[in-house]
């Protein structure tokens, strides 16, 4: 019994030094229980902080919460409760699970250290399920001990340690827990696995989940040198802007997708071969076009023989906005305003307002000698055709003043450096090549 606190204490040392606060996850089952007085054991109450979520998908519901807080308060630690609404609409199983990160991403802060109970049984079921679903090595190598959360970080102190370790010391120690009745539901892929088909591995090769826990091990050391792989070919392809296409195509095939995985994942996305195989036709698509490829809340795009991706929006709508000294900050970027930043800049704000470019758009640059359209000046400053549409355009009735972060147009440049409204558009872009120059 005292092997399973000092293996937990080993486990928060991990974490100490950068934890301010510890957050518990508790629903009521019995791994969440063992893991809350382990925990109430082996920090101060008072940087203690138990969270139950409450997914509103079982009549009963709301009576776990209530016991989760008669937990908590029997050991003097502060409580939370946090209703999620799930949507069942595709898988329940998944909706549920991000329904409750969410809501533990909205409790947690930067120093925070969330600790939830998975256990070696979970970890094995895991990689299972992983497997005959289909996933690369970053999905065998289950999960993993801890990893960010945000600005926060989750740690699984149990994830070692076999389940019934678990139920003896909880046994040994008298205490309560909550039999979800769902749990025993075999139409969950989950419980499945959990009932029929883990116990018949468990029968014919005892200890498997161990054998498989250090497996998972294998699989991560595997991983990170993948990831110091992909490091390395990033150096010379390109950068987490872009990625150079005569460059991807030189590697051999398994280098390049594997740098392509890391790439979306550095951005926050996960692709599937099927995906892969669709970038290799943007990579290897004519020199002269640009094709792009829609991923969801994504934009594959290839622009002057690079690769880029872009978040998948609409395009912005400048509706005669007045321009002000506050700027504008929306979905597809920032407007910014800045005085006596010793650029010639806009001479005035007044009567200027924001609007769309229009067909046939043409303004006549400071400095330039002429007129010309406002495509030729994005051709020339190399904005991007899917930057255009939502570029700000400022006008004064309708006369155009002012490209932000392009120019300011003839007559309206303020009269000595510094003395002006210096404009810049920064469009909102997980890779943009070269942002807008400053006005």
């Amino acid at each position: 019994m005292n092997n399973l606190l000092s293996q937990f204490n080993q486990q928060l040392d991990t974490c100490r030094n950068r934890t301010g606060r510890w957050v518990v996850g508790l629903s009521g089952g019995l791994d969440s229980i063992v893991l809350l007085h382990l925990a109430a054991r082996s920090l101060p109450a008072d940087r203690l902080l138990v969270v139950n979520v409450d997914h509103q998908l079982q009549q009963q519901s709301s009576q776990w919460s209530v016991f989760c807080e008669q937990q908590a308060a029997s050991l003097n630690l502060p409580f939370q409760c946090k209703k999620v609404s799930v949507d069942g609409s595709a898988s329940l199983e998944r909706a549920a699970r991000e329904a409750r990160y969410q809501a533990f991403g909205d409790i947690l802060q930067p120093d925070d250290c969330l600790l939830l109970a998975h256990h070696l049984n979970d970890q094995a079921e895991t990689m299972l399920f992983r497997l005959l679903r289909g996933t690369g090595l970053r999905g065998l190598a289950g999960m993993p001990v801890t990893r960010l959360l945000g600005q926060a970080r989750l740690l699984r102190p149990l994830l070692n340690t076999p389940r019934h370790e678990l139920l003896s010391w909880a046994e040994s120690e008298q205490l309560e827990w909550i039999e979800d009745p769902s749990n025993t539901e075999l139409a969950f892929d989950r419980n499945y696995l959990r009932h029929k088909v883990m116990p018949l591995l468990q029968a014919r090769w005892p200890g498997f989940s161990g054998r498989w826990g250090e497996t998972a091990g294998y699989l991560r050391d595997a991983e990170q040198l993948q990831n110091e792989l992909a490091q390395i070919d990033l150096a010379t392809v390109g950068d987490r802007l872009s990625l150079n296409c005569a460059a991807l195509i030189a590697l051999n095939r398994p280098r390049r997708n594997n740098l392509l995985r890391y790439w979306f994942q550095q951005a926050g996305f996960s692709i599937g071969e099927r995906q892969i195989q669709s970038v290799q036709q943007l990579i290897s698509a004519a020199g002269d076009r640009q094709p792009e490829l829609k991923l969801p809340g994504l934009r594959v795009l290839r622009y002057q023989g690079a690769i880029l991706l872009h978040p998948d929006l609409s395009d912005m709508q400048w509706v005669n906005e007045p321009l002000t000294k506050s700027g504008f900050q929306v979905q597809q970027g920032l407007l910014s305003v800045d005085q006596n930043t010793g650029e010639t800049g806009l001479s005035s704000l007044s009567g200027v307002v924001v609007r769309n470019r229009r067909d046939g758009d043409r303004c006549q640059p400071f400095g330039r000698g002429g007129s010309c359209s406002l495509k030729k000046i994005f051709q020339e400053h190399k904005v991007p055709a899917w930057q255009r549409n939502s570029w700000p355009i400022c006008v004064v009735g309708e006369q155009i003043v002012a490209l932000p972060g392009l120019c300011v147009c003839d007559g309206w440049q303020s009269e000595k450096k510094g003395t002006g409204f210096t404009l810049k558009w920064l469009p909102t872009a997980l890779s943009v090549r070269g942002d807008s120059d400053t006005l």
